[in-house]
């Protein structure tokens, strides 16, 4: 293994270049594809990650690095390491399991990720098959509706859990939500108390009793003339917050027929978790997680333009 001290600030991808200067940016690439990358002794694979005078960066060996397994129905790995893992959830997977689904789960398929990988690690050839061999190898920290793509993030053990979650209110997340009809103001900020029915939708009220207060901002990014694309911050996290807030600004998000959608081009919701900035729970480190635009929401915009 390769290793090298960091002396000033840089994007860890940008780093690698200029020390591996007898390595092509391809191969330099494929070190951060295949897990041959650490920093201060953690596995890293995002090409942003941020370095800081004294980080020891360490490069491997294609040969030298840890076995890799692709995790499952069309989920992506966004950033793995010892403390954390994050994925981008595709439209229609549940976060958890509920009484009628078990193992199509972004929790269950990432779980498998992780114990396969640590099989493959330690290189045993007597692991069981079927949910039951499956040990417990990471923990919700959050959820997204089943109908919403986007960034999730597990942790790794309880006490990882534990932080995040005490600290998820400092967390910064962003979305992208495609709604019909042209917002009045470019930008703007919704605050509401939502209460849940005994139908489980959950509306705004203007008595607090058993409600939550809820702030949503939002920005428009780009229109057409049925549809917009919105930049969506979050004050609170509340139940299909930014679903409700939306519909009743009188711009519901596409393919909402729950909350009052008429169209559904996307043949999906048109909401995606696109950016998450956390603290880290062991480094304190600042982290920013960050994935494009869906190409299906581009396909709607670009017509609507179009049309």
């Amino acid at each position: 293994m390769r290793t090298f001290t960091v002396a000033q600030d840089a994007r860890l991808l940008d780093y690698l270049f200029k020390v591996l200067k007898d390595t092509t940016k391809t191969n330099v690439r494929q070190c951060l594809k295949h897990r041959s990358v650490l920093v201060n002794g953690e596995v890293t694979t995002q090409f942003d990650h941020p370095l800081v005078p004294g980080d020891k960066v360490g490069v491997l060996s294609l040969r030298e690095s840890r076995p890799a397994v692709k995790p499952q129905a069309g989920i992506t790995l966004v950033f793995e390491d010892d403390a954390i893992i994050v994925i981008d959830k595709p439209a229609g997977l549940l976060t958890i399991a509920t009484e009628t689904v078990a193992k199509q789960t972004a929790f269950y398929l990432t779980n498998q990720y992780v114990c396969e990988s640590e099989t493959a690690r330690s290189r045993k050839e007597d692991r069981r098959e079927g949910a039951s061999s499956l040990k417990k190898m990471i923990f919700i920290v959050h959820r997204l509706d089943r109908e919403a793509s986007g960034l999730l993030v597990f942790a790794k053990n309880a006490e990882v859990k534990q932080k995040l979650q005490a600290g998820w209110s400092d967390t910064r997340k962003k979305y992208y939500a495609v709604v019909e009809g042209v917002p009045k103001e470019a930008s703007g900020t919704i605050t509401s108390f939502l209460r849940e029915n005994k139908m489980l939708n959950v509306y705004s009220t203007r008595d607090a009793h058993d409600a939550k207060l809820s702030t949503t901002r939002y920005r428009m990014l780009r229109s057409g003339p049925r549809y917009a694309l919105l930049e969506v911050a979050l004050e609170t996290g509340r139940k299909h917050q930014i679903r409700v807030h939306l519909s009743e600004m009188g711009n519901p998000i596409i393919g909402d027929e729950r909350y009052g959608s008429k169209a559904d081009p996307a043949g999906r919701l048109g909401l995606h978790a696109f950016h998450l900035a956390l603290s880290h729970p062991v480094s304190g480190k600042e982290m920013v997680f960050e994935t494009p635009l869906p190409p299906l929401f581009e396909q709607v915009l670009k017509k609507d333009l179009a049309a």
